[in-house]
């Protein structure tokens, strides 16, 4: 049986409130199905993009956060992440050298590597005052 399921947040754009978050969704998404592999990854990502708001665009000071997510059964989560931060678009991010020596990488950019690597979608883009972030995966069935 296919059928969706959608869960709506407002955060405050701190790193301190995500452990609670993240509680929210694991509930969320066992409520509604969706196994665990693709919870756990996919929350991986979120954390990622949701910590990477919280310390660059809002620089450790708060500000709004709107999370949309989307289960559709059988094994697809989806979410929408919209913040009021700089712009920043993070898919533009050159890949990290994950080959390099750790002497010749550069600071940074591992996070969204590791999104990247994981998401089969991962879309920016600027909605006027808006970072809006669309990121999804899907596990094979």
């Amino acid at each position: 049986m296919n059928h969706s399921a959608e869960l709506h947040c407002t955060l405050s754009g701190t790193v301190a409130e995500l452990p609670a978050f993240f509680e929210r969704m694991e509930d969320w998404a066992a409520e509604h199905g969706a196994p665990l592999p693709l919870a756990s990854s996919f929350g991986l990502m979120l954390d990622e993009l949701l910590t990477n708001v919280a310390t660059h665009g809002y620089r450790g000071q708060g500000g709004p956060v709107s999370v949309q997510l989307v289960f559709s059964a059988p094994a697809t989560l989806s979410a929408v992440l919209r913040d009021e931060g700089p712009a920043f678009d993070p898919t533009t991010l050159v890949a990290a050298d994950v080959d390099a020596s750790l002497e010749d990488r550069h600071i940074g950019g591992l996070g969204v590597h590791f999104v990247k690597r994981l998401a089969d979608r991962f879309v920016y883009r600027r909605d006027g005052v808006f970072n809006e972030v669309l990121v999804s995966r899907t596990l094979g069935v």
